[in-house]
């Protein structure tokens, strides 16, 4: 199963919210999760997730780039995909970004079949593949998503660029997650109000992630997992409280969302 995350503006929180959902959901449901992205010069999961591994030379010969190489020569391999991705816990892998000088090289119609190709086939050797898109309506991203069984569209509590969106008929017909990154409890447009203003939002396809300084503190220190995994089942401070309890509603809602009548698959430890 493949889930794209995407969002219609830049800086919704759209990867902040991808990175605390990849790094929550294998410890809560203990399957097998690829996670990557498609962005250009924008790499910026790596450093969060990593920490100073995530730089220079230590991704020469992993990543994208490695994969699509293995393409070129023949047919990709778990064992392929294996050694090209960053093992980050037992569950949870890192296929990191392009590092191509070439901006045209990586955006061409190429290019961009083979690492949808590469997407499918990690899909047959890990029970979900998380890919975090580019923002707004982006020819790559929109392909990426048309392949990809299910997007999280990460919003805001801005009215103007909630009803540009839900007038847009964008992802008519396609599974459709709704997020509300850095989410503000204190305003008019909470979520209880925004499920009556726009009849397309429901208790069963949106969640919300409250704003948290001290998750925000963890991106900017390149802690991420550390800050997900040793906080997700540990009783935290008054703020980071809500975070957490709304990080879980978040993805148990998810998985119940992506899984429907298959929900079994992804019953917390059961392997």
């Amino acid at each position: 199963m493949k889930i794209a995350f995407w969002s219609p503006l830049h800086g919704t929180g759209a990867t902040s919210g991808f990175m605390a959902v990849t790094a929550a959901l294998p410890v809560m449901y203990p399957k097998r999760v690829m996670v990557t992205q498609t962005h250009y010069n924008l790499n910026n999961l790596e450093r969060p997730l990593l920490g100073n591994i995530g730089n220079g030379e230590f991704f020469r010969d992993m990543g994208v780039d490695a994969l699509m190489r293995h393409f070129k020569s023949g047919n990709i391999t778990e064992e392929h995909i294996l050694n090209c991705s960053v093992k980050m816990s037992d569950n949870l892998y890192l296929l990191t970004g392009t590092k191509m000088l070439n901006r045209e090289g990586y955006e061409n119609n190429v290019t961009r079949s083979m690492i949808i190709h590469i997407l499918s086939v990690m899909e047959k050797y890990f029970d979900i593949v998380m890919i975090d898109t580019n923002s707004g309506q982006n020819d790559f991203s929109m392909k990426v998503i048309e392949d990809c069984d299910a997007v999280v569209v990460s919003l805001r509590q801005n009215r103007t660029v909630l009803e540009d969106f839900f007038s847009s008929g964008l992802f008519e017909g396609k599974r459709v997650f709704y997020l509300f990154s850095d989410y503000d409890r204190e305003s008019k447009y909470s979520i209880h109000n925004l499920k009556h203003l726009f009849k397309t939002l429901n208790n069963k396809n949106s969640a919300y992630l409250p704003h948290c300084t001290g998750y925000m503190d963890a991106v900017s220190d390149e802690k991420v997992m550390n800050y997900i995994v040793n906080g997700i089942h540990e009783d935290t401070e008054l703020d980071e409280s809500f975070f957490f309890e709304s990080l879980r509603v978040f993805v148990d809602s998810l998985t119940d969302f992506i899984t429907g009548s298959d929900r079994a698959i992804f019953e917390k430890g059961n392997d």
